[in-house]
């Protein structure tokens, strides 16, 4: 209920691109295999920012030019909402992923900037929360 609420209600805080194929052994004719979801935000410094807060393709399904076909997409909406840059997270130990994003010109902000990623958990937030 939270996704639905969160994504698809009068102000969603997210979008999502869904990436389907033909399936003609499924009642609808499609098989969804990736998800790209969004939003948008803004940094003192850059700008208004979209953030690619999660990518996937199916394995079956990578190597086939979807993913790059969401990115586009993805940068598309970008530029027609007056963003700066996208934003993203590649874990580490995901070689492959961070190969693919460097191979299309994405910056590693470690590397390059030397920024580490925080976060506050609830139990944390709620500490915080109750000082005085």
């Amino acid at each position: 209920s939270d996704l639905l609420r969160d994504g698809f209600g009068d102000k969603p805080l997210f979008y999502c691109l869904i990436a389907e194929v033909h399936n003609h052994q499924k009642p609808s004719g499609k098989v969804t295999v990736g998800f790209a979801m969004y939003y948008f935000t803004y940094d003192p410094w850059i700008g208004k920012l979209l953030y690619l807060e999660d990518f996937y393709v199916i394995q079956a399904y990578q190597s086939l030019g979807i993913g790059a076909e969401m990115l586009k997409r993805l940068s598309q909406i970008a530029i027609r909402s007056q963003c700066n840059c996208m934003h993203f997270l590649a874990v580490i130990w995901n070689q492959a992923s961070i190969d693919y994003y460097t191979r299309r010109g994405a910056l590693d902000l470690y590397s390059e900037e030397g920024w580490h990623l925080f976060r506050f958990n609830r139990e944390e937030l709620m500490d915080m929360a109750g000082e005085e």
